[in-house]
């Protein structure tokens, strides 16, 4: 109900105030009230309001009481006229787990700093490896940077190429490296051997092969490409058959 007021009249005992009793029924009232607002109805309550946090564990404020915000670990809390205020530290120290959509660097470029200046990328424990993805410069695609699979017990480290700007070689793309030196030993060919029979001038060799990607030897006698033989798909064919009993060997690089 609304607070009820006494009528105490225009002057002294001029017959116009509430009456005693009347006047005694509104205290009442607007007493009954509080006591039921803050109360039991006919108990005033020591309690303020109860808080709740999110593992429902309660506290009360009492009348007289001073309820404290503190921002804790990476918040600061302020006061400011009628608001308090929760920010998050500009610097965030301590997390041991952070679930998030997009992290964003105002400008430069993003820092990620480790104690021992390592990130990880983590699996997901049963099938998947961590991996990286970079985009193109609209985010429509990407290409995937991803280690050998936990069957394969590998534990290494890869240094990048030195020098300039480069491009890494693909083992599954048909590439041409430049500029690099093979080393003795470092080539690993195909060797074929066969022997003549007078009459036979087809050899099988891989496919793909041409005349500058191989060595023909005739008893030892190197065979001048394309002058001494030929190179069709998988068939190197010699301009004369090799006599009976030759010695014929193919080296594929």
């Amino acid at each position: 109900m609304a607070k009820q007021t006494i009528n105490i009249g225009s002057s002294a005992n001029d017959g116009s105030g509430t009456t005693i009793r009347a006047g005694g029924d509104l205290i009442n009232d607007n007493f009954n009230e509080i006591y039921t607002a803050f109360g039991t109805g006919s108990a005033l309550s020591t309690t303020a309001f109860t808080i709740v946090d999110e593992s429902s564990t309660e506290s009360t404020i009492s009348y007289g009481e001073r309820l404290a915000i503190s921002g804790g670990t990476n918040l600061t809390s302020t006061v400011s006229g009628d608001s308090v205020n929760i920010t998050l530290n500009t610097t965030v120290t301590g997390l041991t787990s952070v679930q998030t959509e997009t992290l964003t660097n105002a400008s430069g470029n993003l820092l990620v700093s480790s104690a021992t200046n390592i990130t990880e990328f983590r699996g997901n424990g049963s099938s998947i490896e961590g991996q990286i993805k970079l985009n193109c410069h609209a985010n429509s695609h990407g290409q995937t940077i991803k280690p050998q699979p936990h069957s394969a017990s590998v534990t290494n480290t890869m240094l990048l190429p030195q020098g300039g700007n480069s491009t890494l070689v693909s083992e599954i793309a048909t590439q041409t490296l430049t500029n690099k030196t093979i080393g003795v030993g470092q080539l690993t060919c195909i060797t074929r051997a066969y022997t003549g029979d007078g009459s036979t001038v087809a050899f099988t060799v891989t496919s793909g092969m041409t005349v500058d990607n191989l060595l023909v030897f005739l008893n030892g006698v190197f065979q001048r490409p394309t002058t001494d033989y030929a190179v069709s798909g998988t068939t190197l064919t010699f301009g004369t058959a090799p006599v009976s009993a030759d010695n014929i060997l193919i080296k594929e690089l």
